[in-house]
């Protein structure tokens, strides 16, 4: 086995067992995900310090990683590792903890907000309806965080139904209606919109597969 294939196979044996993805190998060492694939596949090699600070990464020597037999390393407690199941689903918890409490909080306030203005003997329901969209943003920029892009379009899809509704509701005597048809179109723009993915997203999605 030549130089390169050595490399190749220990780079990749280290990056599996300290859990790490591609992507996430590139990024601790400076160089794209695009060099890191190349290396694994054996087109090439990294240079010297870039070797150097692999080897570093992992805990290892310069001279094991130019060596072809030598045992599995054992995975370093002071790096990274994938996270375990179960603290995966503890993020995704909060998360959706984080989202609902501030969603209720919107919610909170317009009933709060329409009680006093009762007690007050001014109806003011409008205050629900500016809750709407209010809460489409938040569900925009919480799943642009933390969320999946298949549900962007049915954050977006709400945040323009509702706003459209406020618009129509607070102008509602001068017979505005009409303007929701406004949605059908600009929904289709939204789909469309969001079927597109930049090139980077997609090379990012095919490193992740890439074993």
């Amino acid at each position: 086995m030549d130089i390169p294939q050595i490399i190749a196979k220990n780079i990749t044996a280290l990056r599996k067992s300290a859990g790490m993805t591609q992507a996430g190998l590139a990024e601790k060492i400076g160089y794209s995900d695009k060099s890191v694939s190349k290396w694994e596949r054996a087109d090439g090699i990294p240079d010297v310090i870039c070797l150097k600070a692999i080897a570093d990464l992992f805990g290892v020597t310069v001279d094991y990683m130019l060596t072809e037999d030598h045992p599995a390393p054992e995975k370093s407690a002071a790096e990274p590792v994938q996270e375990p199941e179960k603290q995966k689903k503890l993020y995704t918890t909060n998360h959706a903890a984080v989202s609902l409490v501030s969603v209720a909080g919107v919610w909170l306030l317009a009933f709060i907000l329409y009680i006093v203005l009762r007690l007050c003997s001014i109806p003011f329901a409008i205050s629900f309806v500016i809750a709407c969209p209010v809460t489409a943003i938040l569900l925009i920029v919480f799943n642009s965080l933390w969320g999946r892009p298949n549900l962007q379009f049915w954050f977006i899809s709400l945040l323009i139904w509702s706003l459209l509704f406020l618009v129509c509701y607070a102008a509602r005597e001068y017979n505005l209606w009409l303007l929701m048809c406004i949605g059908f179109p600009a929904m289709v723009v939204v789909w469309l919109s969001c079927r597109v993915r930049s090139p980077k997203a997609e090379e990012n999605k095919n490193t992740e597969n890439i074993e």
